[in-house]
Formats: structure tokens, sequence, C-alpha cells
């Protein structure tokens, strides 16, 4: 058996080696720092520095404000490598890109706002949490959003309210504001992830200007009101799905991230204390390895396929199909259960591995809350009205 895992091949040609390269001599400091992430809830700042340095922070900003722009593909490459040494630094960084992709739809006076200060970082919650009241030049923001992940270190918020009309209707927007302005409550508490500081962010009454504040249903559409940004590949992705592949990369990673880990140990290990045979030398364990090896290629394989379908239409300029959006939502599904099982179904430690056991279960607590945390929530369209609540059915 050996004792490393050879990368996994790369099927896009649009993915930018060089920089998933770099990310990849980070790993040994971040997975020293995972650790330290636990248990202060939130990233160290030697992990976000050496990140930014990188430009990992700002993966979606455009390049004019210094950014690097980059596209689906090594978006996801770069987020599933940092998550084989750390879930949480991977998830922080997936939910930067994905909400600096957001800002990137605002009109380009705000993206000039948000986007150029030093160290700007975009957290962001799709999940309606407050309510846009009209007010002169815009709107006042009220409202909590639960799972505000990497909001700790953000610059900015990008977060889904509900509006009120006049006629009664409801709907969906997206609302940038500082996170200065708002109100950061300590309630992270989880058996894992903790470094991602995924705490509950609080408005009351902050001032939105209307330009800070565009329609969500427009947006997932493809209205998009960026005038630079028009037509660009690199912010030509369908919204929702482009969210949901973009975030699938740390739940894979952290499975290869697990794979490795035993890998390299195997030779030191037990298989049992009746049996004082490495583990790296037992059929059984070649076995296990083999089938948890093959649900990660999988996921793999899956991921990029999905992933190349979004270059495609971007590419094209054409938009998802019903039938392809549901694919997506199915495929990343799918890929974060393969995943989750992959740290699940694992060979038993050996009684050499003690030391580890720690480790071992905080990896697999750490995929099975990247499988569940809520990446988003779609948000209801316009609508007539609150929704009523289905009665449950009557037992039995």
């Amino acid at each position: 058996m050996s004792t490393t895992v050879p990368e996994f091949r790369t099927l896009s040609d649009r993915v930018d080696h060089a920089l998933v390269r770099s990310v990849e001599e980070l790993l040994p400091m971040l997975r020293e720092n995972t650790a330290d992430a636990e248990r202060l809830r939130r990233l160290p700042e030697a992990g976000i520095e050496a990140l930014e340095t990188l430009g990992i922070t700002r993966l979606t900003v455009p390049r004019r404000f210094g950014g690097l722009q980059v596209n689906a593909a090594t978006e996801f490459e770069v987020v599933r490598t940092i998550a084989r040494a750390c879930g949480s630094t991977s998830w922080v960084m997936a939910l930067y890109a994905v909400c600096g992709y957001w800002a990137a739809l605002f009109p380009d006076p705000v993206q000039e706002l948000v986007f150029s200060g030093p160290g700007a970082r975009v957290a962001g919650v799709s999940a309606p949490g407050g309510t846009l009241v009209p007010t002169e030049g815009g709107y006042l923001l009220t409202g909590r959003w639960p799972w505000n992940t990497g909001v700790l270190h953000a610059t900015w918020n990008v977060l889904a309210a509900v509006l009120a009309h006049e006629d009664g209707a409801n709907e969906p927007y997206l609302a940038v504001v500082p996170t200065t302005q708002m109100e950061i409550i300590d309630d992270w508490h989880m058996s894992a992830m903790q470094g991602t500081g995924s705490s509950t962010s609080v408005a009351r009454d902050v001032f939105v200007p209307h330009d800070r504040a565009l329609p969500l249903p427009g947006l997932l559409r493809g209205d998009h009101a960026s005038a630079a940004n028009a037509g660009v590949v690199e912010y030509s992705y369908a919204v929702f799905p482009f969210l949901l592949s973009a975030s699938v990369g740390t739940p894979i990673g952290i499975a290869q991230g697990a794979l490795e880990s035993f890998v390299a140990r195997a030779p030191e290990r037990a298989t049992s204390f009746e049996n004082p045979a490495r583990q790296a030398t037992s059929p059984v364990t070649q076995f296990q390895l083999g089938e948890i090896s093959m649900s990660i290629e999988a996921a793999l394989a899956i991921s990029r396929d999905t992933i190349a379908a979004l270059e495609r239409h971007a590419v094209q300029g054409t938009p998802m199909s019903t039938e392809e959006r549901i694919r997506v939502r199915a495929a990343v599904a799918y890929a974060t259960r393969l995943s989750a099982d992959a740290t699940t179904r694992g060979p038993a430690p050996g009684p050499t591995a003690a030391s580890t056991t720690a480790t071992t279960a905080r990896v697999t607590a750490t995929t099975t809350t990247a499988a569940v945390t809520p990446v988003a929530a779609t948000p209801a369209v316009r609508s007539s009205g609150p929704r009523k609540r289905p009665r449950p059915a009557a037992r039995r």
C-alpha cells in the first residue's frame, strides 16, 4: 500500500493549476491551525493572511479591483484543495467566493464601494431573514441571519430580505451592507466546523440605498445590474447553480484529506490487539480504502461534470434549463452524501492510533456538519403573501 495518495485527476482544462499548486503549499500550515480554528471558533489570522496574500479571499472579485476573477472550475479545485487540510477554512473561502460573485452582479458604483477597500471580504446569507421597509433614498433593513459563515472576518454582508409591496405581495431582495453596521451574536457552538465562525448577524433599521438592494428573482433569471461585468464569462453563471457547485468542493476535499491521512499512517498501525500485522498489509483494509477512493472519485466526477455544464452555458451565453438546474441540485447533494459516507465508512483506527482517535472523530464530524450546513435556501419568488404551514397529518 502506498503511503501517499496521488492527486486526483483534474478534468477541466480551464483550471488555473498554478494557483492550485500555490494553495497546496499552504496545506501544512492550514492543517496545523485546524485545532486552533476549532478552539477559537474562528479562523486564525495567520491562515487568513496567507490566503489573502494569494488572493484566495477574493477569488471571484473582478480583476479591476485586484481580485482573481477565477472561473467556476478553478474555484472548485481551490476550495477542494484547502479542505484537504481544514474544512472550516475551505467553507469560509467558498462562501467568500459565492458572496463576492453576488456583489459583482450589483451596479458598478456599488462594486467600487465594496471591493475597493483593503482586505475587502464579502460574506452573506441567501435565506431571507429580515425585511426591507421603504424610506427616503432607499430602505431600512431589519432582521436576523443565522449561519452567517465568515462574517467575523468580512467587511461586507450580502443578505436576503423580504420587501412587502402595497398590493400585499412579498418579494425577496439581496441587500449589501457593511458588517460594521450589524451586531454579530456569539452563538456558533457546534460539534465541528467551529472555525467557520458562522455566527448570527443582526440588523436594526440599517439604511440601505436603492442601488444596494436588488430583487432576487431578477438576479436568479440573469438580470444583472453591472455594466462592466455584463457578458463576462466569469459573471455569466446561473446564480443559484453556481452557489451550490462553488460549495461542494469542501465536503469532497474533507473526505480526500481524511483518506490521505489514514493511508499515511497505515504502515504504523496494527490491525488489532490480537493481530499485530500492519493495517497497510490488511486485505480488508485495502478493500475498504478502495471503496472509499471510488466514492471520492465518483463525487469528483459528478461535481466536475456539473461545473463543466455551468461553464458551457456561461461561455455560450445560454440559459440553463429547469431540468439542468434540478440536476445541479441532485448532483451536489449526491456528491456531498458520497463524501460524508466516505469518512464514516473507513477502517477502525487500530490499537496504535489512540492519539489520532480525536482527529478521526473531528474529521467525521466535520464532514457531517458540512453535509447538513444550509448553503442556501431557495428564496420564494414574488408571492401574494406569506405561505401557510401545512397541517400535520393525523396519527392513525
